[in-house]
């Protein structure tokens, strides 16, 4: 059975699957990859281990340090085609703030990076078997276009920036479910909560804060709809 190891990071987390293969989820703001190495370390395991380096979405504190760490070892990488256009631009192109202290937020997430074309587009997968792992991959947008969720066998959800835990990127009230600063489609993101609320996760891991419970999410998003 597969586990998750978060790997938080300046602004975001980052995961690692272990199981039958091991797996990255997301890798972080521009210039993280050393800490990524030693996070991987502490699990006794190195880049060359890593069957695949998987992104939730492209946003730069997601995908930053991908070149850095593909260039020290060729591991192959995958992300939805709906944010391909920030992996080949290195920029996250324009952001949908929500509100005024999201707008205060921006210039602090907005960073260039190094651009990266995907060896794999998570639109033509629906699991990771072809990667070693029982998991399955589901388009989940409304943050961005191409956000995506990972279900394991273990109960778990990686659920990158669909919500975000308490408050200032969740170093308050990790495991209080909300809104994320930015959303670029309410409607879609709406679907989307639906969508991870009606696979019953047992934890549910997100990019800023958390993790959440099934009925955190759930009683949260009855407050809110």
């Amino acid at each position: 059975m597969s586990r998750v190891h978060r790997i938080p990071l300046s602004i975001s987390n980052a995961y690692l699957i272990e199981g039958a293969a091991n797996i990255l989820v997301d890798t972080g703001s521009p210039g993280e990859g050393k800490k990524i190495i030693k996070a991987l370390e502490r699990q006794g395991l190195q880049l060359s281990d890593l069957s695949l380096i998987l992104h939730t979405h492209g946003h730069s504190d997601h995908y930053g340090s991908t070149h850095e760490l593909v260039k020290l070892h060729p591991v192959p990488t995958m992300l939805h085609s709906g944010d391909l256009h920030m992996a080949l631009s290195g920029s996250n192109g324009p952001i949908a703030t929500t509100t005024f202290f999201s707008r205060l937020l921006r210039p602090l997430v907005d960073k260039p990076f190094q651009p990266h074309k995907p060896e794999h587009l998570a639109d033509n997968f629906s699991d990771l078997s072809e990667f070693g792992l029982n998991a399955m991959l589901h388009h989940t947008p409304g943050h961005s276009e191409g956000s995506i969720s990972i279900t394991l066998d273990s109960g778990d959800i990686i659920m990158g920036d669909i919500l975000m835990g308490g408050m200032m990127g969740g170093a308050f009230l990790p495991t209080r479910p909300g809104y994320h600063y930015f959303i670029e489609d309410r409607e879609k993101l709406h679907r989307s909560i639906e969508t991870i609320l009606q696979l019953r996760g047992d934890r549910y891991w997100v990019g800023h804060g958390g993790p959440f419970t099934y009925s955190a999410i759930a009683r949260w998003y009855e407050k809110v709809i």
